[in-house]
């Protein structure tokens, strides 16, 4: 039993205002701990336990969405090493097969140039505004090139194509080479050279995607860019382009007439190279601050 004494003491203490024993303050400490705390991102309360819980699945999250993107960037680097394979091997199938199967040929390289395009989306939804984008950007480089088409070998059309590779990456750049070209040969008349340049064109922009990933072309250096820009589309041009005319103008093959025509090539392939460097050096920095433009408002 308490006592009188106790009691009225107790009483007391609580009309004055005093603190409380010892072992009742610790009981109320003890209670606050248990206390819900309200969460500034949900707006819901939690337990003090439920917080290192989160903590945990944020980081397992986290670390899935790390793997994930490394999964999708093997993918997407195995469909481009795939392709790079498959797509000679059909340009030199078409050449074997004769003149009426180079149809077959482009299309199937048209495929192909998309392939890794579309597999890096596998692991997210395909935005729509993305794809207007990257057409409405390989329809700049065909009107590029079927505007300079009174002017004999200068076409701009790499410089558009390098662009769409540093502004979307180089898949992006790859799948607008080969369908700029597949495109365009409507105006300039398809055949049996149609896949050779495809392929040509589609590896221009998956070079240039690759060194402006590395900083080496960028709208911040345009003269860097337009040096770069003239080597690639130069020598690119010069090896598989002149390597088309060599196979299907030749049926015997001499040291001296291959020389030729390697030779007759190099005018050719520079004033190709210098109209596409043209275009990167005076157009990459307006062009690319619209792209950001685009991708910062849409969220590209």
């Amino acid at each position: 039993m308490i006592s009188e004494k106790t009691m009225s003491d107790y009483f007391d203490d609580l009309l004055n205002g005093a603190e409380a024993p010892q072992e009742e303050k610790k009981i109320k400490t003890d209670k606050k701990d248990q206390e819900p705390q309200t969460s500034a991102e949900t707006g819901k309360k939690e337990t003090p336990q439920s917080v290192p819980a989160k903590k945990i699945e944020k980081t397992r999250e986290s670390k899935g969405d790390d793997t994930a993107k490394k999964t999708a960037s093997r993918r997407t680097a195995f469909a481009l090493a795939a392709v790079i394979v498959l797509i000679p091997a059909t340009v030199l199938i078409s050449y074997f097969a004769g003149d009426s199967k180079y149809y077959i040929a482009s299309v199937i390289i048209m495929f192909l140039a998309m392939l890794p395009f579309f597999v890096n989306y596998e692991n997210r939804t395909p935005q729509a505004r993305e794809l207007v984008t990257l057409a409405v950007m390989t329809a700049i480089a065909i009107a590029a090139r079927l505007i300079f088409m009174w002017l004999p070998f200068f076409t701009p059309m790499a410089g558009f194509i390098v662009m769409t590779a540093v502004g979307f990456g180089a898949q992006a750049g790859f799948m607008s080479g080969a369908l700029a070209i597949i495109v365009s040969n409507i105006v300039f008349r398809q055949g049996p050279w149609t896949p050779w340049q495809m392929f040509c064109y589609a590896l221009i922009g998956l070079i240039a995607g690759l060194l402006a990933k590395r900083g080496m072309i960028s709208a911040e250096k345009p003269l860097r860019s337009a040096i770069f820009t003239f080597i690639i589309t130069f020598v690119l041009s010069g090896l598989i382009l002149d390597t088309c005319t060599v196979f299907l103008s030749m049926n015997y093959m001499y040291e001296g007439t291959v020389l030729a025509v390697y030779a007759a090539g190099v005018p050719v392939n520079a004033a190709n190279a210098g109209g596409s460097a043209a275009a990167v050096l005076l157009l990459i920095k307006p062009i690319m601050e619209k792209v950001d433009r685009i991708k910062t408002k849409y969220g590209l």
